[in-house]
């Protein structure tokens, strides 16, 4: 029966994904001049990088909370599983490597990964720092 959860959870994730990358672009559109059309992937790529970077804390928190990522397949395969995009942030760097944005090609699925490996261990440490209860 966990798999029914795993599978609900994973919707829940992608729905919220969808919101939070549609909520990332409109708040950079709002915040700047119209771009140019060969730069309207920026706020899909930041959209992405931010995504899978608070997937990574959530991710730190909830494996230092309960001790593995196993312990909680519904939150972590599920709905972190949902929520983060590894094949999104595939398209968009292919996409960089067609339109021959070389340094993007090398820098955003490097800091990508960089800053999701932080950002796990900020979710331990903040986990972590919390003191017991009792």
């Amino acid at each position: 029966m966990t798999w029914l959860w795993v599978m609900l959870a994973g919707g829940v994730g992608s729905v919220l994904r969808y919101l939070l990358v549609l909520g990332h672009e409109a708040f950079l559109r709002a915040r700047r001049q119209p771009v140019p059309s060969d730069e309207e992937i920026i706020p899909t790529v930041s959209g992405t990088f931010v995504v899978n970077v608070v997937g990574a804390v959530v991710m730190g928190a909830v494996v230092a909370a309960t001790g593995s990522m196993e312990a909680q397949p519904v939150v972590t395969t599920g709905l972190l599983g949902g929520f983060t995009t590894f094949s999104a942030a595939s398209l968009e760097t292919a996409q960089d490597v067609r339109a021959r944005r070389w340094a993007r090609v090398v820098a955003v699925p490097l800091a990508m990964m960089i800053a999701c490996l932080l950002g796990f261990w900020l979710g331990v440490m903040a986990v972590r720092s919390i003191p017991p209860m009792g």
